[in-house]
């Protein structure tokens, strides 16, 4: 009759059998299905450089998508902190139910906004927020998002609606225009003599 392999183990000490019993519990628990990693995004209420801030968190880390300064927010009396907090939750909802896709500018009830859209090219499906006046809402809109978007066309950028891809934001695939309070020295001009 054959004798079972664990039994010289357990008979031959107490520390082989404490030794083997912990070896199947790290073997058991390794064996255990692990919660999946979230992958998700979400949008919240923080601040940068204390001023409050649309902030997007995922799984690459934190970043702002809007910063509610004085060239944010459309009426200069109104309450940055209040408009941060229904934007962030607007920009949840709509990514919640699929539909921030796209970010562009259009009109709504009379007003011009800034928008979600579900795909390029299409129309509004839902605001964001309100644009401050102005005749450039492609302009208006890089600079909220403090990026860069080439024109795609010949069309003048002053007229041709920008579409922002979430997922490109998100991914940093846009330039960035300069973050806040960063200034670049001014360049010395060649046609003008230095003073010493």
């Amino acid at each position: 009759m054959k004798k079972p392999l664990l039994t010289p183990v357990i008979r031959g000490s107490k520390v082989g059998a404490i030794a083997l019993l912990q070896t199947l519990t790290a073997t058991l628990t390794l064996a255990q299905p692990q919660p999946p990693v979230e992958e998700t995004t979400s949008f919240f209420c923080g601040t940068v450089e204390g001023i409050p801030a649309t902030m997007a968190r995922t799984p690459n880390g934190e970043m702002p998508m809007v910063i509610w300064d004085g060239n944010a927010l459309k009426d200069p009396e109104s309450n940055a902190q209040q408009q941060c907090e229904e934007v962030s939750t607007r920009f949840q909802t709509y990514y919640d139910n699929g539909t921030l896709n796209y970010i562009t500018s259009g009109i709504m009830n009379g007003e011009l906004v800034a928008c979600v859209a579900p795909g390029e090219n299409e129309p509004c499906s839902g605001m964001l927020f309100p644009l401050s006046g102005g005749s450039n809402p492609r302009g208006m809109l890089q600079r909220m998002f403090r990026i860069r978007v080439a024109s795609a066309g010949p069309i003048a950028e002053t007229t041709e609606r920008l579409y922002i891809s979430l997922d490109k934001y998100l991914n940093g695939e846009y330039p960035q225009l300069p973050a806040l309070g960063s200034r670049t020295p001014p360049v010395p001009r060649r046609d003008v003599p230095q003073s010493r």
